[in-house]
């Protein structure tokens, strides 16, 4: 398993290499919700300046047709870089990448749709060669998955997690319709609380549209034993202050090794002391609720109503 850091600090990348992170997920111009918007000239320099690293470009929206030139000239110019893949979820960009014969390590993240091992594996013969598993499936179903497919897989391990987005200026139109004062374009300055819950959210907007993600973190930094047959371990740092993405990939490279060298068990305890210290609020997400609805349940749930309507 190896540990996957999305980058938002590119002056911090000696302290993530001394610490055995060689593998980076980089926000670009077409990139959806990324931590740090990285132009094509920083992508040259990086993948210049740490020609050992592996770097994944994030093209990873669903594009409308009249950016699909631009969007293939990016790729063109991505193809002439030292890069390992691309993340993406529009299929286009894959087509793209078929058309013109580029050997990217193209990683399938579609956000929630990853849910079942018959639909990767079918993928794989139309070119996808990577994925991340859906974030909102059990981890049991995830490992489930995992013997069955036949490419890397990626883990969401650490990190915010992805609620919904849209292409529209929801905040810009609320601000307009409310007259009310607030900085719409910072990523942690807005919170959002449903209805008759507790459950906080962040919102905020860019230039592609408007995003919501969990306030709480994900975590797994307790559960190598049983995560450990993943490919990847991803830790997003979306939302994320320098110095707590700096503990965070401290903290699971660490475990890591320990893992590795057989003292993980005997560990573990101090490196979850470490990480409560951070004082960022944690939750498991879905990896151990049970899916709500299966086929069954839908069939018996629809033969009730039915009943009920006689």
């Amino acid at each position: 398993m190896k540990i996957v850091l999305s980058l938002n600090q590119k002056e911090r990348m000696y302290d993530y290499i001394d610490m055995g992170i060689d593998t980076f997920v980089l926000g670009g111009q077409y990139s959806f919700h990324a931590p740090y918007c990285f132009s094509y000239a920083e992508i040259e320099l990086l993948t210049n300046q740490y020609a050992d690293c592996y770097f994944y470009v994030a093209v990873n929206a669903l594009y409308d047709q009249y950016v699909i030139a631009d969007l293939e000239k990016y790729i063109d110019q991505l193809s002439k870089l030292n890069i390992k893949g691309i993340l993406f979820q529009d299929f286009g960009v894959l087509q793209i990448v078929k058309e013109k014969h580029y050997h990217f390590d193209m990683m399938y993240d579609p956000e929630t749709l990853n849910t079942n091992a018959n639909t990767l594996n079918v993928l794989k013969e139309e070119g996808v060669t990577s994925a991340f598993l859906s974030k909102v499936i059990p981890l049991e179903e995830q490992l489930m998955i995992l013997k069955e497919v036949h490419m890397p897989l990626m883990l969401h391990g650490h990190g915010v997690e992805y609620i919904a987005a849209s292409k529209r200026t929801l905040l810009s139109n609320y601000k307009e319709a409310s007259l009310l004062e607030f900085d719409l374009y910072g990523q942690t300055h807005l919170k959002l609380k449903a209805k008759n819950s507790d459950y906080l959210l962040r919102i905020f907007e860019d230039e592609k549209g408007t995003h919501i993600f969990s306030d709480t973190r994900l975590y797994t930094l307790d559960l190598f034993n049983q995560i450990q047959e993943f490919d990847y371990l991803y830790i997003e740092t979306l939302m994320m202050s320098e110095g707590e993405a700096i503990e965070v990939a401290s903290l699971y490279s660490d475990a890591l090794k320990s893992f590795k060298n057989g003292t993980y068990n005997k560990d573990v305890k101090e490196y979850m002391n470490l990480l409560y210290r951070l004082k960022t609020p944690l939750d498991r997400g879905f990896l151990f609720d049970q899916t709500v609805y299966k086929l069954e349940d839908m069939r018996k749930m629809d033969n009730e109503k039915r009943e009920s309507n006689h």
